[in-house]
């Protein structure tokens, strides 16, 4: 019989098993400042704090712990350490609360620190690597590039460059992961294509040599839209962005088995481009537009993922193999905020209204996933393999 190992060695192996649950706090602070003006918080009501909340902290919360977690174990490369996990949750966590505060720049400059220290922790793995990682996850380097960049821009905006600081952060950023990312677990969750792809040798190089072409584009997607086109800048990300979903991730074929979660990962996929389009041919809807992208693709895709680590790495993978409400619903849930955000829009007379509630669904369904998983990622439940 193996000894199970110590807590602390299965933080420093896995820490999505820390930062999961700080997403969901992360999350609960930026969707309540939809309610600070009910409840006389005197918090920023405003779309910008709003949606940085929901980047940097919910969502950066879940791309940290991912990348801490698995991008080690690709290269073949030393774990996390403690005072990397500690510095990256003080960052996150003082990013959040100086935003929640109002003090915005202070939370960037927070926040560029956590992605630069993200990008020494990949490195710095890279140079000890015995494998290389898939060759797709150089888009998320191109991730953590459009996060700098966007940071710094907001910080310091470039003349006639209007909003591509924020752009490149709340769009380039998660672009730039979802198509690292997906490419790897999307053929696996949807289709059960178990094939890992070739890190080395000459098809390897080939499709290298593709994914850092498509990541330029996309990157080169923002100053094109900020400053010379805003059309042209939007179709040629939303090109991108498809052509990379359909023809690596191969979105188009449903997914193999009939299980809902499976469905709702495959409507995530198809919200990330849907509301790239949408942006590019209503530009009069431009928030709504995003939103598609946002709740329906980045939310929901992020739940789902998380929830397959979470049931992989804990030792409850039973509950991946079987259509289970627990998965289900706060996926669900998702959804119905972003088609009442959508409601928000097309029905102006009711907008704050509509806002509040959609805010209202979207708070129970990140609760409700919190409650089932959080509590399954401590370190006394382990899956055999690890």
């Amino acid at each position: 019989m193996t000894d199970q190992p110590a807590p602390t060695e299965i933080f420093y192996e896995e820490p999505f098993r820390i930062f999961f649950p700080l997403g969901i706090l992360c999350g609960l602070a930026g969707i309540s400042l939809w309610f600070g003006p009910y409840l006389g918080l005197g918090l920023p009501h405003s779309g910008l704090y709003h949606g940085l909340l929901q980047i940097q902290g919910f969502i950066m919360a879940f791309a940290v712990g991912f990348l801490m977690t698995s991008l080690p174990r690709f290269m073949e490369a030393p774990r996390s350490r403690w005072w990397e996990i500690l510095l990256n949750a003080v960052l996150l966590l003082g990013n959040v609360i100086a935003l929640y505060l109002g003090a915005w720049r202070l939370a960037e400059y927070l926040f560029l620190a956590l992605v630069i220290h993200m990008l020494l922790f990949v490195l710095q793995r890279f140079v000890k690597r015995e494998d290389n990682p898939p060759p797709a996850f150089v888009l998320a380097g191109f991730g953590l590039l459009c996060a700098l960049a966007g940071g710094w821009f907001l910080l310091h905006p470039l003349s006639g460059f209007s909003k591509m600081g924020q752009s490149m952060l709340e769009q380039g950023m998660l672009l730039g992961f979802v198509m690292a990312v997906g490419s790897h677990l999307g053929p696996r969750l949807l289709h059960g294509n178990r094939h890992y792809p070739d890190t080395e040798g000459p098809e390897f190089r080939k499709k290298l040599w593709i994914f850092l072409g498509t990541g330029l584009l996309l990157f080169l997607s923002f100053p094109l839209e900020a400053g010379f086109s805003l059309l042209w800048g939007r179709l040629l990300r939303g090109l991108v962005v498809t052509a990379y979903l359909l023809t690596v991730v191969r979105i188009h074929r449903p997914p193999s088995r009939p299980l809902l979660h499976l469905y709702l990962l495959w409507l995530s996929f198809w919200c990330v481009p849907a509301g790239q389009w949408l942006v590019a041919l209503f530009p009069t809807y431009e928030m709504t537009a995003l939103h598609v992208t946002f709740i329906g693709g980045f939310g929901l895709m992020t739940l789902v993922i998380a929830t397959r680590v979470i049931v992989a790495h804990c030792n409850f993978d039973e509950m991946w193999e079987v259509n289970s409400w627990k998965i289900a619903i706060p996926g669900i849930l998702f959804i119905l905020a972003l088609l009442v955000r959508i409601g928000a829009d097309l029905v102006p007379q009711y907008y704050l209204d509509l806002l509040s509630t959609g805010a209202g669904i979207w708070l129970v369904g990140a609760l409700a996933w919190g409650a089932i998983f959080a509590p399954k990622v401590g370190p006394s439940n382990i899956s055999p393999d690890d």
